[in-house]
């Protein structure tokens, strides 16, 4: 599945590495470059060194440090379909996703609109 934030697409995957890259789970390289790829066995290799699952999209202990950065946003009321909701809620059904990747969501806009 597919999701787009601020203008561009991503998957899980991607959602997942852009969260890691803002968490500073992955360094960056002497050539500016963050390496972070998926194993056959779906763990992430960052930098060729570490390998570990790391997924705020279907992890809530991951998750958890993320929706913490953002609770306040994510509990903002925003106009919704019929009724004043959660940006949290809003977002889940904007994007037909859970909990987690809607929280993982919100925090990939806040870091890139600031």
């Amino acid at each position: 599945m597919k999701f787009t934030i601020n203008g561009k697409e991503y998957t899980e995957f991607d959602i997942n590495k852009r969260c890691a890259e803002l968490m500073g789970k992955v360094t960056t390289s002497v050539t500016g470059i963050s390496e972070y790829k998926a194993s056959p066995d779906g763990y992430f290799i960052i930098n060729d060194k570490e390998c570990y699952p790391y997924a705020p999209c279907s992890n809530p202990s991951y998750t958890w440090p993320i929706i913490d950065k953002c609770w306040d946003e994510l509990n903002e009321f925003v106009s919704g379909k019929q009724r004043m909701e959660t940006k949290w809620i809003f977002t889940m059904q904007q994007h037909n996703c859970t909990k987690l990747v809607a929280a993982c969501i919100c925090f990939i806009e806040l870091s890139e609109v600031a």
